[in-house]
């Protein structure tokens, strides 16, 4: 058995009501439009109903707290949510209110929350729950914004430019995220964009929503399929809805539209937050249409300072031909963010760094963007966090683990909250700092470290941001198993803090075009490395195979060699070990092209993990030894050193160099209690290979104490109930059964090999690996058919994912063949002895022991055999080998001792058998002593000498078979002892025997 590893404000009117329009019939136009909400009509029948008390509760769970306000479908209430104690914003709709249409305001507000519903975005407002109240009222349920409408926050003060369009551009990316998902809002304007007290801005009320006739995005993500009520018309013929003021021509005409109509009123909207006044003049419904269908633009103001490139793009959107428009939001986007002067500041901070040692340039450069910047850009880090890890996305995965319904799913969500709010509180500590030093004319470091601690730390809020995208995308029992772990295993904002490791990284593209490329692909690698850190492989490896033309396509070798090697993580994931070293080897090309000695330093861990650990080419990994510890020597960190050691110490512990390894896993382990937290998972998985090497000495007692120390790490980090707690368990199992404790060994296993299969799947290696430990159990317990069976499983599962050759393989055959003896099937269970033996013996540099015990195995079944002759080669050859490693670790001696001691015994010379078997009892497992005892006990019995001695012997040996359970085995003993116990306990040999000695 083996342990496993492994401009201004707008000047405009107050805010429209959304309305129902009769479409125009051909050859004429309305003439005048009736706003719905300015009638005496439509005021007393919104003043006729009153709003729900404070204090009443709907829905069996919302307490009414205020009225925040009401329109034209609806009416607007803060309330209470008792079940996830939340403040929350209701939108109800009486059945009274729409009598006139039908219905149709009911429905409208129920698609409302289909739509949004289906959307998860930071710059969406979310819903949380819909349906009818008591007295059928519609009700949506949806996050509440402490700010105010974009419209508000315009009149609110003058604001510059930039800062209007910022705004707008997160308006955009939620309309974006709608058309996505097959949605086209209809209804976008100021008043339905909510910015809240944290600066984040957010669309809202999608009740005039539909699918989208096209979406006008080609890569847009297949849609799930629409609700019945999204198929079904809204209006009858006849009738248009909306708000005119942004209405495309195609909307007012009541003709099919697309996400181009809602980049429509968004540039509408947006040019009136640029520039103070509308796009176009007109009064009535027809005068407005007239306008948009000749594209008479009212210009802006002389004094404007908006440049041309954005009222540029603002005018492609406002064109009265959809096809002439952008193609979709996102391509808008692109060109509302395409800055000339940001791209002329790149190319300068690019000059600097490419020439780091001109000081001059340098200070000029920085002097005159600090002359561009405002008074203090430094200050409120915490709102770029915004959409990465805020209070929102916080509630958010509160509510999706809890939709799990796992017990578990409360605790997961804490530690794994925490440990995100220290990341960003320590994100938002660092990029103020860093944006400080860049600040200073003459800081103590060179201007070029500052730019390079910038650019770090901007990539990590998008690792951030990738994962808790991930994280709060939906219930997900696998994330709640992986997310404290996942969070974990974040990169450390200290890297960043760095200047060795700064230094050591490779600096963005100069060349402005390829490092935007290379900044848009970022992002996706940052969700494929927040795929992996979820334990998503599968969905990880399709993301990684559709990306790879894209990636190649840029030809950049640096973000190439990441990409693969993020690549090679998902496959060793997922168990493909000889895919994952393929890519690798490619990495380490990549990085040398690249000049990234970090990424070089962690593809030679990887692939050493790969060859050696994985794939037991053990030779191999130690050829590749040198090149790894020079890799992590030149790039000077100890973490990266620490990672090379431990993975050296393993591939030395597979090899049986036990000091060797220990000497590697305890110069690791002081690294890392250097350079990190002691309660680390890095600290943990170390002590655990720790304790696998002094396991492997013989030393239980120690070895347990570092495997409970590792199990309580993991577990006040990551809870009871994490997959990375089956490692510890299984090697717990492993040392529980080698002290003679066979139900806690089980237990362990047991609980392991369920965690595996949950998180893992019935497939993979690590699935075969807890069989085989348990199959091992329950053959010392005697349940011999259920360890058949599981052993039967683990060798077909190893052959499957590992290959017929792996020395796994040969473990399981070696089991097998215990069983099968115990069986008595001693000829079948010779095949699987050989078997195993054959493999072990093809294994350059392998363990040289694990070969020698598979004979002494085989050799004690060619005695039950009568193969006597046979059985001595094999078992001699076994004492030679274990002479040799006696001082390392005595017990293949004793094995082979005890192999011989059985074979004197078989050819009826108990009196040879008898010291054999005496010096073999010292060092042996304790799953093997109690046959030891038994054995020893018929020797003396057979010699005439000892009789008592050998009654006691057996004895306790037939105590251990009880308490292990194996009622196989206490049977047989209890059957001698009944026979050769009483009068013939002594005789007359007894006290020469005692004489003797």
């Amino acid at each position: 058995m083996s342990p496993q590893r492994p401009g201004g404000g707008p000047r405009s009117d107050a805010p429209e009501e959304t309305l129902t329009l009769g479409t125009p019939v051909p050859g004429a136009r309305p003439d005048s439009e009736r706003p719905s909400g300015n009638t005496q009509e439509d005021t007393s029948r919104v003043g006729a109903i009153a709003s729900p008390p404070p204090g009443r509760v709907l829905a069996e769970r919302y307490t009414v707290l205020d009225v925040l306000g009401h329109g034209g479908f609806g009416l607007v209430i803060s309330a209470y949510d008792v079940r996830l104690n939340r403040r929350v914003a209701l939108k109800l709709l009486r059945p009274v209110w729409s009598l006139e249409s039908d219905d149709a305001d009911q429905v409208r507000l129920l698609r409302e929350a289909q739509a949004m519903a289906r959307l998860n975005h930071p710059n969406v407002v979310h819903v949380y729950d819909s349906g009818r109240l008591e007295d059928e009222s519609v009700f949506i349920a949806m996050e509440y914004v402490e700010g105010r409408t974009l419209l508000q926050w315009l009149r609110q003060q003058p604001r510059p430019w930039r800062e209007v369009l910022r705004a707008f551009l997160e308006a955009g990316r939620g309309l974006a995220a709608a058309h996505d998902a097959g949605l086209v809002h209809r209804d976008f304007k100021p008043e339905n964009v909510l910015v809240g007290e944290d600066g984040r801005v957010r669309v809202t009320d999608f009740g005039l929503a539909q699918a989208a006739h096209g979406s006008g995005t080609d890569d847009a993500p297949e849609a799930a399929p629409l609700p019945r009520t999204w198929t079904e018309p809204l209006t009858e013929s006849g009738k248009v809805v909306g708000t005119p003021r942004y209405m495309a021509p195609e909307q007012l005409q009541g003709r099919a539209v697309d996400a181009r109509t809602d980049l429509y009123g968004f540039c509408v909207a947006l040019y009136e937050g640029l520039y103070g006044v509308r796009p176009f003049a007109g009064d009535t419904f027809g005068a407005i249409l007239d306008a948009r269908v000749a594209e008479r633009v009212i210009p802006p103001p002389p004094d404007s300072e908006v440049p041309a490139w954005v009222a540029r793009a603002v005018l492609r959107g406002l064109k009265a031909d959809p096809l002439q428009r952008p193609a979709s939001m996102r391509e808008l986007l692109l060109e509302l963010e395409d800055d000339p002067e940001q791209r002329r500041r790149a190319r300068l901070r690019a000059a600097v760094l490419a020439g780091g040692g001109v000081l001059l340039l340098v200070t000029a450069v920085w002097g005159w963007l600090r002359q561009e910047a405002p008074a203090s850009p430094c200050v409120g880090m915490e709102g770029r966090l915004a959409g990465v890890w805020d209070a929102r996305l916080r509630e958010r995965l509160q509510e999706v683990m809890a939709q799990t319904g796992l017990p578990q799913a409360s605790d997961t969500f804490g530690r794994a909250a925490g440990l995100l709010d220290a990341y960003a509180a320590g994100w938002v500590k660092q990029r103020a700092e860093a944006c400080e030093q860049a600040r200073q004319e003459w800081a103590e470091q060179p201007h070029r470290l500052a730019a390079l601690r910038e650019y770090c730390l901007e990539r990590r809020r998008g690792q951030l941001g990738a994962l808790t995208e991930l994280l709060v995308k939906e219930p997900d029992p696998k994330l709640v198993g992986g997310a404290v772990q996942a969070v974990q295993s974040l990169p450390p904002l200290s890297d960043c803090a760095d200047a060795r490791l700064l230094t050591a990284q490779v600096p963005p593209p100069e060349d402005p075009e390829v490092r935007a490329r290379v900044e848009a692909f970022q992002l996706k690698e940052d969700r494929l490395e927040a795929l992996h850190r979820a334990g998503r492989y599968k969905e990880g490896l399709a993301f990684a195979e559709a990306l790879r033309p894209e990636v190649k396509s840029l030809g950049y070798p640096p973000l190439q060699g990441k990409f693969l090697y993020w690549h090679a993580m998902h496959l060793d994931g997922a168990g493909d070990y000889r895919g994952a070293e393929s890519l690798l080897r490619e990495v380490l090309v990549l990085a040398a092209q690249g000049r990234d000695a970090m990424l070089e330093s962690r593809a030679w861990s990887f692939l050493v993990t790969e060859v050696g650990a994985r794939q037991a080419r053990y030779a191999e990994a130690l050829w590749l030894e040198l090149p790894l510890l020079a890799a992590a020597e030149r790039l000077g960190d100890d973490q990266h050193l620490a990672v090379a050691l431990e993975t050296l110490g393993t591939v030395r512990w597979m090899t049986g160099e036990h000091e060797r390894s220990r000497e590697y896993y305890e110069r690791a382990l002081a690294l890392l209690e250097k350079a990190s937290a002691p309660e680390s998972l890095d600290r943990a998985n170390l002590l655990n290979n720790l304790g696998n090497v002094l396991m492997d000495q013989g030393q239980h007692a120690e070895a347990r104490e570092h495997f409970e120390r590792a199990l309580a790490i993991k577990q006040r980090l990551l809870g009871d109930e994490h997959p990375s707690i089956a490692v510890t368990l299984n090697n717990l199992g492993i040392i529980h059964e080698e002290l003679g404790e066979y139900a806690l060994a089980q237990a362990h296993h047991e609980r392991a090999l369920a965690m595996r299969r949950k998180t893992l799947g019935p497939e993979h290696p690590m699935v075969a690996s807890s069989l085989t430990n348990l199959g091992d159990v329950l053959l010392a317990r005697g349940h011999l058919e259920e360890a058949l069976e599981h052993h039967q499983r683990a060798l077909a599962l190893k052959q499957q994912t590992l290959g017929a050759g792996h020395p796994s393989v040969a473990t399981s055959y070696a089991s097998l063949g215990e069983v099968l003896a115990a069986l008595e099937q001693h000829g079948r269970a010779r095949e699987h002895f050989e078997h195993a033996l054959a493999l072990r013996e093809r294994m350059q540099g392998a363990d040289p022991t694990e070969a020698a015990e598979v004979s002494a195995l085989l050799g004690r079944t060619l005695v039950r055999l009568g193969r006597w002759d046979e059985a001595a080669r094999h078992l001699q050859r076994v004492r030679d080998t274990g002479e040799r490693v006696e001082a390392s670790d005595p017990r293949l001696l004793a094995l082979a001792r005890f192999g011989l001691g059985e074979l004197h015994l078989a050819r009826r010379q108990p009196t040879l058998a008898m010291p054999l078997l005496e010096r073999s009892l010292e060092h042996l497992p304790v799953r093997v002593r109690a046959e030891a005892w038994w054995t020893l006990a018929r020797a003396l019995w057979d010699g005439g000498t000892e009789r008592p001695r050998a009654v006691e012997l057996a004895t306790r040996a037939r105590e251990h078979y009880r308490q292990a359970g194996n009622e196989r085995k206490l049977a047989l003993v209890s059957q001698w002892l009944l026979s050769h116990s009483g009068s013939n306990a002594s005789g007359p040999r007894q006290a020469d025997g005692a004489g003797a000695r």
